[in-house]
């Protein structure tokens, strides 16, 4: 749905349009999604803007297929992204979300965030 690739994509500009709104109005607190083939998170966001009541958006278009090159345009949303096969961990449990994204190639942890309730 977010991606700061300095690219036209006109599916992630309906889903922000069409989708974005529903997963707020329901208190949705993250959105994994594909498409394009690597990785980014977002701040907590609505509407192209950072706010505390927002959806975390995470790319996770890394694993399988040849990765989208590209520039990125530096949105301020954007809290970390990289082109770069990899895999993702989720761990949960009533209060707390942490998830672990980690390069394929070294197995190193490339980014991490949590979520409480």
């Amino acid at each position: 749905m977010y991606s700061s690739l300095a690219y036209v994509d006109l599916i992630k500009e309906k889903l922000q349009l069409y989708i974005e709104p529903l997963l707020y109005k329901y208190h949705v607190d993250l959105n994994l999604y594909g498409h394009i083939h690597s990785y980014e998170r977002t701040c907590p966001m609505y509407n192209n803007t950072c706010v505390s009541d927002g959806i975390t958006q995470v790319l996770i278009g890394m694993g399988g297929h040849e990765l989208t090159e590209g520039t990125y345009s530096g949105e301020k949303w954007s809290i970390y992204h990289d082109i770069d096969f990899g895999y993702t961990q989720i761990w949960m449990n009533k209060t707390h979300l942490i998830f672990s994204y980690y390069h394929t190639q070294d197995d190193k942890l490339a980014d991490q965030f949590q979520l409480k309730k």
